[in-house]
């Protein structure tokens, strides 16, 4: 009886409080959560995070610009990318909408090799 106790309690202290995030994953090896919205941060670590997500058609992305600027180019997307962000963005929110399935690369064209991806399903 003791251990089943001792078991119960451990396994009601892991799946403790606080709010989930579905725009990555909670673990390396399982795949994205397939999500309707999601908010990429454009990092002053010059980084995207997460740099994956994933989306229902129709699902949109916030690009959460920091204090450093960035902007967003889908380069060689496949029909239906949305709209680059071409001004470099500091301290500001940009939505993208994406309708159509696909897997869409996206960069900061001031920081190479910062980059991400949004797969829409």
């Amino acid at each position: 009886m003791r251990r089943f106790i001792i078991a119960t309690v451990v396994a009601l202290a892991a799946c403790g409080g606080g709010g989930s995030d579905t725009s990555h994953p909670t673990d390396a090896g399982s795949p994205d959560p397939v999500v309707a919205a999601a908010t990429v941060h454009a990092t002053p670590a010059i980084q995207f995070t997460p740099a994956n997500v994933t989306l229902a058609v129709g699902g949109t992305v916030t690009f959460d610009f920091g204090d450093v600027a960035h902007n967003v180019f889908f380069d060689n997307a496949p029909a239906g990318a949305p709209a680059n962000i071409t001004a470099p963005s500091a301290s500001t929110t940009v939505v993208r909408t994406f309708g159509t399935k696909g897997r869409y690369t996206y960069n900061c064209h001031l920081h190479p090799g910062m980059s991400g991806v949004v797969v829409v399903q």
